[in-house]
């Protein structure tokens, strides 16, 4: 379960910046949209707002840099690439390490990770606490380190022995993980649950979900999602086309390097069709026709990119960021996306939605509560800031303020300021 991150001097974030899902005091949507693990209230669902190049994306990069530093740091090629993006707008920060630090529960235990890495991938400090979730727990150390120097506490004998054997840019947690640390191996593992789709317009994601329809199971899962959309999809199938129709469909298909066309001779292609029913002139049933997935709109696509996704997460309770989750698709669809979170009924094992959108149509206080609304804006100086709607005005926003209405008249401020757009014409 996620709590919060913290970031510093990356891409457009100069300053410390934290961002979180723990719950304020707030009554409203109290038992909808938090759950309580061991006297700790957990936000279901984030919505961040903010003016084109705000900052809104550059948080979510900022906890995936984190993951792939993470992920790399087993990997001395993966380390080697690693490219800095400090904040370059100021001549204290271009040269400066970057901060992450995340805080996160695991069965009852809250954990608090972190570490500053320099614009030459050195670990200048690494750091992880542990505090149990009971009344009066006190925090306590799991090991800290300052470049090569480690030190280890009581409780984390699975270190012991293992800071010779990490490089000045390796990750020490990744270290003890590959020797079978348990609590490192669990923490890696939960970052491994923590997806962010930064980009789903990525491939990547669509085929994910694609090659979940074999599971018959799964599909069923996936169908019921899209039909449940009204988006007129009847059903979606999954086949391979042949080399031979393929050169039929473009005869330039022989011209590729020849390794790739003994791979498709071997094995074909995968390919995706949507069925929709087709009607007589009286408007009667005729039957199914058959569609290339690119046939169907943006938002329909997107929709079965993300369908795998949103259904595992909501499953096994994991995190799932999304950037601009409502771009190519209608308010209603993305509506009822976060109401899948945010009901205890659809989302029984506490997943949670973090996601960036401009849709002002979604601020409202039926689905978000003020502590679930987020904004990026810049100062004058090119730097992020970001607040929650709770902070704003030290939370004397009433529950019952028409929020989309006063965000568009710039009260809660992540807008843009224009003037006027011009242009000549010679």
């Amino acid at each position: 379960m996620f709590v919060n991150f913290r970031v510093e001097n990356f891409k457009s974030f100069k300053d410390l910046t934290e961002f979180s899902m723990e719950a304020t005091k707030l009554k409203n949507l109290r038992g909808s949209n938090t759950f309580d693990t061991n006297n700790m209230i957990l936000l279901k669902s984030a919505v961040i707002y903010g003016a084109n190049a705000s900052g809104k994306s550059s948080l979510l990069d900022a906890m995936k840099e984190m993951k792939n530093i993470i992920d790399s740091s087993i990997s001395i090629k993966k380390t080697e690439q690693y490219s800095a993006q400090p904040f370059l707008l100021n001549t204290q920060t271009e040269d400066k390490e970057s901060f992450f630090e995340i805080e996160f529960i695991i069965d009852e235990t809250i954990y608090r990770y972190g570490f500053k890495i320099a614009t030459n991938a050195t670990i200048v400090k690494e750091w992880l606490f542990q505090k149990k979730l009971q009344p009066k727990a006190r925090e306590s150390r799991l090991f800290e380190r300052e470049l090569q120097e480690i030190r280890l506490g009581a409780s984390f004998k699975e270190g012991r022995g293992l800071g010779d054997k990490t490089r000045d840019n390796t990750l020490f947690l990744s270290v003890v993980a590959q020797f079978n640390g348990a609590i490192s191996t669990n923490i890696i593992e939960w970052f491994n649950q923590f997806n962010i789709l930064s980009n789903i317009k990525n491939g990547e994601f669509e085929r994910y979900s694609l090659d979940k329809l074999e599971d018959e199971e799964f599909k069923d899962k996936i169908m019921t999602l899209i039909k449940s959309a009204d988006i007129g999809i009847y059903d979606i199938a999954k086949r391979k086309i042949t080399f031979d129709e393929l050169k039929e469909q473009n005869n330039e298909v022989e011209k590729l390097p020849e390794l790739l066309v003994k791979e498709l001779k071997a094995n074909g292609v995968s390919t995706i069709e949507t069925k929709h029913i087709q009607y007589d002139e009286s408007n009667s049933f005729e039957g199914l026709k058959f569609f290339k997935l690119n046939f169907e709109s943006d938002g329909t696509q997107k929709l079965l990119a993300l369908s795998a996704p949103i259904i595992e997460t909501l499953i096994s309770g994991e995190i799932l960021v999304i950037d601009e989750l409502d771009s190519s698709m209608h308010t209603e669809l993305v509506y009822a996306i976060v109401k899948l979170f945010n009901s205890k009924e659809t989302n029984p094992n506490h997943a949670q939605l973090i996601f960036t959108t401009h849709d002002t149509n979604l601020l409202n206080q039926e689905l978000f509560r003020r502590d679930q609304i987020w904004f990026t804006q810049k100062d004058i100086y090119g730097a992020s800031e970001l607040y929650s709607l709770v902070e704003y005005g030290r939370g004397k926003t009433r529950d019952d303020l028409v929020l989309e209405k006063n965000y568009l008249d710039g009260k809660f401020g992540a807008v843009p300021h224009i003037t006027s757009l011009e242009y000549e014409v010679e």
